[in-house]
């Protein structure tokens, strides 16, 4: 059997444009040095290891399976079931062969200094369903994304933790807000019902969030990326939403460059016509790089980019961190409405001007998500 994985991480470079028609605005004030590198004691326990491996292999197990790649009765982890991979660390140029244990593949699951956080961008749906799968039969690039959460000051995983993630699909196109420029007719009300690549995971007792999603398309203004949110303290409801709590962190997560060139030959991600920005020459990206590492992991689930893949990063967050949360819309029982003081409204002229996203208007409206 063989399990092909590629990871490569790359420095960050020059400033360039946020969302079209719109920045992402870096939180102002300090930046603190919050790297994982002290952690690496902690994270290279054998028990943090192994629980790591089991929880990684596992999901990499049930995707090969689907594939028909691996029997039934076949061992949760295999020791040596790859050929190679590529320097996963651009700072220690670490190499892995065919005969290197999976522990130190999954357990070196990479980390995002989670300052400066960017704020949430103008595309966000407060109120999205707790549920693994979102990617609801759209083509494209199968992604299973374990992200783990972990307190960057104690290095302890924080389990009961919600994560919130959302995308755009393999043309680079967000559903869930209406009004948006490029992003579907802004009088098609329709595009509110819209839930397709946005949900919610907790994590589990090792601090690590599953989902089901798919390999995101660019845009124009952009490098490819997921969004995310970490939201602590939050319950869930009978009808399968959170409320409460606080946002830990807001930030993003990225792809090595050789990675997308590949997806952007495959389909449906080769007839996406909008301009390439790359990693390197996006802002938020140099703001997320800069001492730190915000590209997942991954491996390839078969023996080709349309099998799927499987990608893992590790978050290190501010436990007692607040961060401002400013929706541009909110999912409800009837269905999506836009936020009439969110980013969008704020775009298009209403709740006073200003600009999308901005200022205290999270605070505000945070404690709303999922009520009519």
């Amino acid at each position: 059997m063989v399990l092909k994985v590629f990871t490569q991480l790359l420095l960050a470079a020059s400033a360039v444009l946020a969302h079209p028609g719109g920045h992402e605005k870096i939180y102002e004030g300090p930046v603190a040095a919050r790297g994982l590198g002290q952690c690496s004691k902690a994270f290279a326990e054998p028990e943090f290891v192994k629980r790591t491996v089991e929880i990684h292999g596992e999901e990499l197990l049930r995707l090969r399976r689907a594939l028909g790649l691996e029997s039934e009765d076949a061992p949760k982890v295999h020791k040596r079931d790859y050929v190679s991979v590529s320097k996963i660390d651009h700072h220690s140029n670490k190499t892995v062969t065919k005969t290197t244990d999976p522990a130190s593949l999954f357990s070196d699951a990479g980390a995002c200094m989670l300052m400066p956080a960017v704020d949430q961008g103008p595309l966000y749906v407060l109120g999205e369903a707790v549920r693994k799968d979102i990617t609801e039969g759209q083509a494209g690039i199968k992604l299973t994304l374990a992200i783990q959460v972990v307190d960057y000051k104690t290095c302890q995983v924080v389990p009961d933790a919600y994560v919130d993630i959302w995308s755009s699909n393999a043309t680079g196109m967000y559903v869930g807000v209406q009004g948006y420029p490029g992003m579907g007719d802004p009088k098609d009300a329709s595009i509110l019902k819209g839930t397709t690549l946005r949900g919610v995971q907790p994590t589990d007792s090792h601090g690590v969030a599953t989902f089901d999603t798919l390999l995101p398309g660019h845009y124009s203004g952009r490098a490819t990326h997921i969004h995310a949110i970490v939201y602590l303290g939050a319950t869930k409801q009978p009808n399968n939403t959170i409320t409460g709590g606080h946002a830990a962190h807001v930030g993003q997560l990225y792809f090595d460059q050789s990675l997308l060139t590949n997806v952007d030959k495959v389909s449906p991600y080769n007839t996406n016509k909008m301009t390439v920005l790359k990693n390197t020459g996006d802002f938020l990206f140099q703001q997320g790089a800069n001492g730190d590492d915000p590209i997942v992991r991954y491996a390839l689930v078969g023996n080709k980019l349309e099998d799927g893949m499987f990608a893992w990063i590790r978050f290190g967050i501010d436990t007692k961190a607040n961060k401002a949360v400013n929706p541009a819309a909110w999912w409800t029982a009837n269905g999506g409405v836009m936020n009439p003081k969110g980013p969008i409204a704020l775009m298009n002229g209403g709740g006073g001007g200003g600009f999308p996203g901005w200022g205290g208007w999270g605070k505000r409206w945070f404690g709303h998500r999922g009520e009519n």
